[in-house]
């Protein structure tokens, strides 16, 4: 049986109904698609949009629908009219996009759902709704009881994995540990063996300085933080983690072209835009967002609400296929 992938539609007023419908359409021969929202504003955008899909109000012990037309909601909220207007968040509007993540999660939890893929929400709508998290990462790493995960995006040809994530750079230096970067090494050496089906994944971590500090002339985080890190997992891997390589520090101008070139699996980046301008040069249309250290599957487009062109059917798909289609991966090579 297809596994069945939990979209949570994202904030009503972004252009999360509308990626969501676009890409659902695409999905189908893979996986279930059940989405996670309000199905009016759902019914409101593939209207607007002339999509051959069908929102249809769905409970979990309905059966599938066999049609392709009917695409399953679990109808989590019904807003008012003013709380579905696109480009005009709300809110109202934000703590439903809240809530269906939190079920989503809770579903997921309990292998109702085999992935959820989470579409775009609104911090600002959270904060002012009285949801207190900086978003879907921290939330999820609560709802699932996890004390520590990591950021990794996902491209065609890259994976990029953060130590570090929303920091001023001039804090960043003072954020690194040998412990913290050691400790997402074998996060993300776990997460490739059990839900990538890599057997023994090939880990870069990139300098903090330029040429990596070269040999001290630049920085001297390379010698009393980095290296060390990598230095003790190359000497002793913990007996319960399965096999990898990790090497380095080497320099952040050239790592990302030998990961590209095929010789490693993922690179380990020090803070956030180390990562993302290289992913973003080249996945810029179907980055993927996946949260290390979870015990589901979740992605999620690498995009926020757009609330800017929300409403106008300009709103490019291809991140949310990406992000389901590796929700899909994910759901058939993962081990326990």
């Amino acid at each position: 049986m297809l596994p069945l992938i939990g979209i949570t539609m994202g904030d009503p007023a972004g252009i999360g109904p509308e990626v969501t419908l676009k890409a659902a359409a695409q999905a189908r021969a893979t996986c279930r698609i059940v989405v996670l929202g309000d199905p009016q504003a759902l019914t409101d955008t593939a209207l607007r949009l002339g999509s051959p899909l069908v929102p249809t109000v769905w409970t979990l012990t309905d059966p599938y629908p066999d049609d392709p037309r009917y695409l399953p909601v679990l109808a989590l909220s019904t807003l008012t009219p003013e709380h579905r207007i696109p480009g005009q968040p709300t809110p109202t509007g934000g703590e439903a996009s809240y809530y269906y993540v939190e079920t989503g999660v809770s579903l997921a939890m309990a292998n109702t759902l085999q992935g959820i893929v989470t579409a775009p929400i609104s911090k600002a709508m959270w904060h002012a709704a009285g949801r207190d998290y900086p978003g879907h990462t921290e939330l999820l790493a609560a709802l699932t009881h996890t004390p520590e995960v990591r950021m990794m995006l996902v491209g065609r040809q890259l994976r990029v994995i953060l130590v570090t994530t929303h920091l001023a750079l001039a804090r960043v230096p003072a954020a690194l540990s040998t412990e913290r970067i050691e400790k997402t090494i074998l996060m993300t050496a776990a997460h490739l063996t059990r839900f990538h089906g890599l057997t023994r994944p090939r880990l870069a971590v990139a300098g903090l300085n330029p040429h990596a500090g070269e040999a001290g002339a630049f920085g001297d985080e390379e010698a009393r933080i980095i290296t060390p890190a990598i230095r003790h997992l190359q000497a002793q891997q913990p007996a319960f983690m399965p096999a990898f390589m990790v090497d380095g520090p080497f320099p952040a101008d050239t790592v990302f072209v030998r990961a590209v070139h095929g010789a490693f699996d993922g690179v380990i980046c020090l803070y956030h835009d180390q990562g993302l301008i290289p992913l973003k040069l080249l996945s810029w249309e179907d980055g993927v967002n996946v949260t290390i250290g979870l015990p589901i599957v979740r992605t999620s487009p690498d995009h926020g609400t757009a609330f800017d062109i929300a409403g106008h059917g300009k709103a490019d798909p291809r991140s949310m296929q990406a992000a389901i289609a590796l929700a899909v991966d994910m759901t058939q090579h993962r081990s326990t």
